[in-house]
């Protein structure tokens, strides 16, 4: 009589539900699960590659006769002629090495002007986008230097 009393309490239907939920977990684990995860990536395709697309978004906060954007390795990604001030974008292809890399800017405001600034946003496909900036006036030449971390 003692044990039908303990079979109709909270604390046996408790157990009795997990039970059956425990018995059931292997065969639904099975079914839901795969063989094999697949492989992650260590290092992004980019970065395998060497060279990347991405777009140059520059801002000016004055015009500019003449403006240079080289790589490291001497390439001209950008040389425009009278930019007016304000903002643009350019498509390129960047050598993108050790998950970084580095552009010579030049810009030149002509002679007399006051102190103005050159804003460059990199936006590498599949990266976050970085701005870096020079400030001068007349003739600015300055090594701006953008490093991504692997994912």
């Amino acid at each position: 009589m003692k044990v039908l009393r303990w079979l109709a309490s909270p604390v046996a239907g408790t157990v009795g539900v997990l039970t059956a939920l425990s018995v059931l977990a292997i065969p639904l684990r099975k079914l839901t699960a795969t063989e094999h995860d697949p492989p992650m990536q260590a290092v992004p395709a980019a970065t395998a590659a060497k060279e990347i697309h991405a777009v140059l978004r520059l801002r000016l906060l004055a015009a500019a006769k003449r403006l240079v954007v080289k790589t490291a390795d001497g390439k001209d990604l950008l040389d425009s002629r009278d930019l007016a001030a304000g903002e643009s974008e350019h498509d390129v292809v960047v050598p993108f090495a050790d998950g970084g890399v580095d552009f010579r800017v030049r810009a030149d405001f002509g002679a007399g002007g006051a102190a103005t600034a050159v804003f460059l946003t990199v936006m590498p496909d599949g990266y976050d986008e970085q701005t870096r900036y020079v400030i001068g006036t007349g003739l600015i030449e300055e090594w701006l230097r953008y490093e991504w971390r692997d994912h």
